[in-house]
This record gives structure tokens, C-alpha cells and sequence, in this order.
């Protein structure tokens, strides 16, 4: 890990840990983001921009990373993550999302191009005609981002949705009688 510090930081340096970004194995330790794992491997080049396709990399330390998504597979399926977000831990599998073949050669990225022709919300004028839906699956698909995933094989979800039967809201005075 050629852009790790010796010492230092949050990191056990003491507990590797083994992942998979785009198919690729690297490692990192306990206490990483999937984001400070990529750049101590020395990935710069994460994702795609949403329209153009253009190459995007880490530029964030929390959730306001704008440019970073990843899609979590298997036991942690998720989609459209900010990287720095994602703790790092044994067995992690992700993949940048709106590039294909790779982020490194996207086909998507001859979107380019023909930017300059491409005004925001073009394809809202342009694809009327002779019917919507003639050309919704492929937009759908080029604007891409990540899928919707299947259930987690364990039941583990993304969202929880908890229903309570009496709240009580504050520490104070009252809230401590109310309780």
C-alpha cells in the first residue's frame, strides 16, 4: 500500500483486511473506509459521472463525497454508495457504478463527444417522438448509476422501519415523568 502513512490515523495497522474493488483483490485494515483503502492501494480513477461519463475519484472524507458511488455486492448488496461511508471488512465486494466495461475505459464516455450538442434535460425534448417509450429502456440504461439489489441472503437490510407504541421525547424534567 504505497499511499499509507507508517503510523498514525484511526487504523489498526495490526489487522489486515482483504477486499475486492472491480474484480480486483486488494487490502486494507481494520478502522479503514472503503474509500481511504482505495486510495492507500493507489486507486484514484472510482467512477463515472451520471451524463458524460466523465472520470470521477475521491474528493470527500464523509457523506458529502459527490463523486464516489459503489455498488456492495453479495452479503452487503447495496447501491449508489458514497465510498467513505462503506467500512472496510473481510470478504467486502464492490464495484464502481455508470461505467462499462471499467471506470478506466468506459464506452459510455463517448457520451462526450457530442456534449456540446447535449443540453441539460435534452432527452426530456428530444425522444417524444413517435413514442416515449420506444427509447426509455436504453436512456434508463445509459444513465445507469446501480441496479436495485436482491434481498441480502441474511435478512440484513438497508432500511428498518421500527414502530413504537408510546415515545417519549427529551431528557429534561418532564420527559423523565412522562417516562
Amino acid at each position: 500500500m504505497r499511499n499509507r502513512l507508517p503510523d498514525g490515523g484511526r487504523i489498526d495497522r495490526t489487522r489486515r483486511i482483504s477486499f475486492t474493488f472491480n474484480g480486483r483483490s486488494l487490502s486494507g485494515f481494520h478502522g479503514d473506509t472503503l474509500a481511504s483503502a482505495l486510495i492507500a492501494n493507489g486507486i484514484r480513477l472510482t467512477a463515472r459521472s451520471f451524463k458524460y461519463h466523465r472520470p470521477r475519484g475521491i474528493v470527500g472524507s464523509g457523506v458529502e463525497e459527490p463523486g464516489t458511488l459503489v455498488e456492495l455486492e453479495g452479503a452487503d448488496a447495496s447501491a449508489n454508495r458514497p465510498a467513505t461511508t462503506v467500512p472496510l471488512r473481510d470478504g467486502l465486494k464492490a464495484r464502481s457504478v455508470n461505467c462499462w466495461p471499467s471506470p478506466a475505459f468506459d464506452l459510455g464516455a463517448m457520451t462526450q463527444i457530442a456534449a456540446r450538442f447535449l443540453p441539460a434535460g435534452f432527452y426530456y425534448k428530444t425522444f417524444k417522438w413517435p413514442n416515449w417509450h420506444l427509447y426509455e429502456p436504453s436512456i434508463r440504461r445509459a444513465a445507469g448509476l446501480a441496479g436495485a439489489p436482491a434481498a441480502p441472503p441474511e435478512g440484513r437490510f438497508e432500511a428498518r422501519f421500527a414502530h413504537a407504541d408510546l415515545l417519549v421525547v427529551g431528557a429534561g424534567p418532564a420527559g423523565l415523568r412522562a417516562a
